[in-house]
């Protein structure tokens, strides 16, 4: 099977979470033989720095893809035009977009033009706003990959959302794919209400089960992006929780890696509690450091990435209940999940009072995401045509 990826964010380099997820599943149907094609949508900006970003970004995800990679440029006009209405919509609509407000003009031309030379037998689409497409090519199986809902996410999120809209227009988005993947289970019951004649299909992303010794040290792991999620919910954790952490084992570090080091350095740079990893070029190597990872976000939607990138790299994971929303099987995760400072403190002394726990807590990890995965697969069996699932 032929399958094309459409999607403004690119693969490369695999920095952020809807490009490691949309590698994800690429890979996923490489390894079942079939043929999938990436058509990146190029964006203008008028930033120098995020022109340089962009570029960047476009030529290490070609030379991933090679010649299964092409390119839709947009329009000096056309930016022209989404800069007028970003503008007008917060004028007229509070902010929020209607769901063709940001679609590029001839997109789906380029897209039959290349279908009459590949002859694709599927197509995902990533994001709603670039669900127009879906109605106007000669594609058998199509589908929009959600990352997230958009429907008064600034009310969720309490702050202006990027891409923020209203239920009405991200129906008529969804109602475009006959296959829809949502992120968790809660965006999935959301969804089906949305676009009830489609089949909605749930993604918590695919993850290799990476096996690490027990390191038997007193480390806590945070591997994050700058996100003003992120950034929020390590400041919630290093003034609510962190303090009693260090009342009872005073020799605990947090050991942070990855671009939010960049937006807190300077205020916990002194501290002799916490430690700077910076960019993180081997995750592997990053959670060698330590057994126990943490993701203390409270705020935003979507999958709970760091979450899961956690628990497949083997390791014993304390969550703010925030970040177990939505996840597989919720109630029989191996996740210590508290937004209280005792909840975390009494899971730290049950992981590192003995060895045998932590190893307990491997083995409900490995088999967690081996079910996790086993379901997902499924789901992408059921897109793509095929109950038979490797």
């Amino acid at each position: 099977m032929k399958i094309l990826i459409i999607s403004k964010v690119g693969t490369h380099p695999t920095t952020a979470g809807n490009r490691k997820i949309i590698l994800a599943y690429t890979e996923l149907f490489k390894q079942w033989g079939h043929e999938v094609f990436f058509l990146q949508i190029r964006v203008h900006s008028l930033r120098k720095e995020t022109a340089k970003d962009l570029k960047e970004e476009a030529e290490k995800t070609s030379a991933f893809w090679g010649n299964h990679y092409f390119a839709y440029k947009e329009s000096s006009l056309h930016k022209l035009y989404t800069m007028f209405i970003k503008r007008y919509r917060r004028l007229t609509r509070k902010g929020y977009y209607k769901c063709d407000d940001l679609y590029p003009w001839g997109l789906h031309k380029y897209v039959n033009k290349l279908n009459n030379k590949f002859h694709f037998d599927a197509c995902i689409v990533n994001y709603y706003m670039y669900s127009k497409v879906l109605s106007h090519i000669q594609i058998g199986r199509k589908a929009i990959f959600t990352h997230d809902y958009f429907s008064y996410k600034d009310l969720v999120v309490n702050h202006q959302a990027e891409y923020a809209t209203t239920p009405d227009e991200e129906a008529k988005a969804l109602q475009r794919a006959p296959f829809i993947f949502a992120m968790q289970d809660e965006e999935a019951a959301f969804f089906q209400r949305l676009a009830p004649s489609s089949k909605i299909l749930i993604n918590y992303s695919n993850y290799d089960y990476q096996n690490q010794p027990i390191i038997g040290n007193h480390n806590l792991l945070f591997l994050s992006g700058p996100n003003i999620y992120n950034i929020n919910g390590l400041e919630w954790f290093l003034k609510e929780i962190f303090p009693v952490i260090i009342s009872t084992f005073p020799d605990v570090k947090l050991i942070i890696g990855g671009g939010i080091c960049q937006a807190i350095y300077t205020k916990y740079q002194n501290s002799p509690y916490i430690k700077f990893y910076g960019y993180v070029e081997n995750v592997n190597d990053f959670f060698m450091q330590g057994d126990v990872a943490i993701n203390p976000t409270y705020q935003g939607t979507g999958l709970k990435i760091k979450t899961f990138e956690s628990l497949s790299y083997d390791k014993a994971t304390i969550v703010h209940p925030h970040s177990a929303i939505g996840i597989f099987r919720k109630d029989n995760s191996p996740l210590f999940v508290s937004d209280k400072a005792e909840g975390w403190v009494n899971a730290l002394k049950y992981i590192w009072e003995k060895s045998e726990n932590i190893q307990k807590i491997k083995e409900k990890n490995r088999q967690y995401i081996k079910d996790m995965n086993t379901y997902i697969y499924k789901q992408y069996k059921e897109f793509i045509g095929s109950d038979e699932v490797q």
